[in-house]
């Protein structure tokens, strides 16, 4: 028997095998996607689709050790009021036009030597927007926080030259 003829019989055939799996996987995947446009399928193979909706109250990280994840739903009963007190301190001799966003709308804008005052609830997500001209950017500090809060803390400051500028995730 000629070694380089089984060879090259045992390469072809191995090849032909590896290519119609391959092709099958490929099939397989084009079926599946198909059948993830309807949405009862999706409901029965989706894990993601069965959990829509209901809170995450713990999970399982990889070691098996539980740990709590997201934040729980509060009401507004649960909660205390919680205000931020902001300022804005502006570099020397620039007035910049900044507003403030409370979950992507506008509740207020700053004016230097005006604090501006916004309750607020856990979750909700504070962005700065706006113009400040120069090279020198303007610092909005957070001067008080009325209620029990992680974050942000009382002195915490960012700098900003205007653009859409993430301020805090009010977390409890």
């Amino acid at each position: 028997m000629d070694f380089d003829k089984w060879l090259q019989r045992f390469v072809t055939g191995t090849e032909k095998f590896i290519f119609r799996i391959a092709l099958s996987f490929v099939v397989l995947l084009f079926v599946v996607q198909a059948m993830l446009l309807n949405s009862d399928l999706r409901t029965l193979l989706s894990k993601t689709d069965q959990l829509e909706g209901q809170p995450l109250a713990e999970a399982q990280d990889v070691i098996g050790r539980k740990m709590a994840v997201g934040i729980p739903p509060y009401s507004h009963e649960q909660v205390e009021e919680i205000v931020l007190e902001l300022a804005l301190l502006p570099p020397p001799g620039v007035s910049p036009e900044l507003s403030l966003l409370l979950n992507n709308e506008i509740v207020g804008s700053f004016r230097e030597g005006h604090n501006l005052k916004i309750c607020v609830q856990p979750g909700d997500l504070l962005e700065v927007l706006g113009e400040v001209s120069g090279d020198v950017p303007a610092t909005i500090k957070v001067v008080a926080v009325n209620g029990d809060l992680e974050a942000p803390k009382k002195g915490f400051e960012i700098k900003t030259f205007g653009e859409r500028e993430l301020l805090a995730w009010i977390i409890p």
